[in-house]
């Protein structure tokens, strides 16, 4: 049996709501926790494939990405914010969940590179209350960033930010397959998976607005028009693009090269 780790936030429930509700006949042994969790545990072996953060990829050796899945974005995305009392020329700390660590690595690159600041980064829990009290700043992540009032705050969209210094995609998200690992059916059962989630996001939304206490139409606006679930041409070379400059900027200390699952014969 193959385990596949994936987390619970909406944005990963077109990739697996067809398994996780019966819809899809599988056989997947499925494990939900954090982004952060599920990184750890493909690194020490306890999973076998998993919706990763695009960061992980580059910091953990023997792993494959899966072509044709991700969790990306071109432009505002909604649910990776920083929420500031001070406008962003001015910030002199940022509060950041650790567990954050793709989206604190693309924060650190668009402060530098767009605007020239290196603020310190204090590691507080993702409670923006707790975070106004001990930074200029709080980085707020996935769901927990639509609840939160962008009124009471300055409040920058990393995805927007991201395109308007770069142009190219963020890839936010990879799904990785540990080296050695004969998915066989599995990769034809997670496309298929996919193609019933992206045809059931009324669905989805109407079931994540109540766990979520939004709106449906917030849900399906944030499905459809900012998450782009491939990983194509445009996606790969927005990762590469991010390595890049994560490697100049010391988040990651060496030359990622992408390396691709291919099914055994």
């Amino acid at each position: 049996m193959i385990i596949f780790g994936c987390h619970n936030f909406l944005n990963a429930k077109p990739l697996t709501f067809a398994l996780s509700n019966g819809i899809l006949k599988h056989s997947f042994e499925l494990i939900s926790d954090t982004p952060a969790n599920l990184s750890d545990m493909l690194k020490e072996g306890r999973l076998d494939i998993a919706v990763i953060p695009s960061i992980e990829y580059a910091r953990i050796s023997g792993l494959k990405l899966i072509r044709g899945f991700s969790i990306s974005s071109l432009g505002a995305v909604n649910t990776v914010l920083l929420f500031s009392k001070r406008e962003i020329h001015d910030i002199e700390t940022v509060a950041v969940d650790n567990s954050s660590r793709t989206s604190v690595a693309m924060l650190k690159i668009i402060l530098k590179e767009r605007f020239k600041v290196s603020p310190d980064f204090i590691p507080v829990k993702p409670v923006i209350r707790e975070m106004m009290d001990k930074a200029d700043a709080g980085l707020i992540i996935g769901d927990n960033a639509f609840k939160i009032n962008r009124k009471r705050f300055v409040t920058y969209d990393l995805g927007e930010e991201w395109y308007l210094l770069t142009g190219r995609p963020f890839v936010h998200a990879v799904i990785a397959v540990r080296d050695g690992i004969d998915l066989g059916d599995g990769l034809n059962i997670l496309k298929k998976a996919k193609e019933i989630g992206l045809s059931s996001i009324n669905e989805i939304s109407l079931e994540e607005s109540k766990r979520l206490k939004i709106s449906k139409e917030v849900c399906i606006d944030y499905l459809t028009k900012r998450i782009i679930y491939e990983f194509g041409d445009n996606e790969i070379d927005g990762l590469r693009y991010f390595y890049k400059l994560a490697r100049e900027h010391g988040t990651i200390d060496k030359d990622v090269r992408l390396q691709f699952y291919e099914n055994k014969p």
